[in-house]
């Protein structure tokens, strides 16, 4: 079952930038940096929350914070998919 969640981020992930940014679903790829799709910050959060509803999950904070650091839709899939298997780190009491 763990597994269908992570292709289904993959997938929502893909879809999302299709969808959000209006570039051809097969200039989609792991190696397209998110710069040359047109991801932007006002992008980049348009697409986490698309992502979150066709994935039917909530991407924890943290998980969130690290992906103005990443260059590739391969490795915002390979952070995702790493964060969602984590337990979530609150913050607070």
């Amino acid at each position: 079952m763990e597994g269908d969640c992570v292709m289904n981020l993959d997938v929502a992930l893909r879809e999302s930038i299709v969808r959000v940014c209006g570039v051809p679903a097969d200039q989609v790829t792991p190696a397209s940096t998110l710069e040359g799709l047109g991801v932007d910050s006002l992008a980049a959060a348009e697409i986490i929350t698309d992502m979150e509803i066709r994935a039917g999950i909530e991407l924890p904070m943290d998980v969130l914070r690290g992906l103005n650091q990443l260059r590739t839709v391969g490795e915002v899939a390979a952070h995702l998919e790493a964060g969602v298997g984590r337990p979530p780190v609150h913050s607070g009491p």
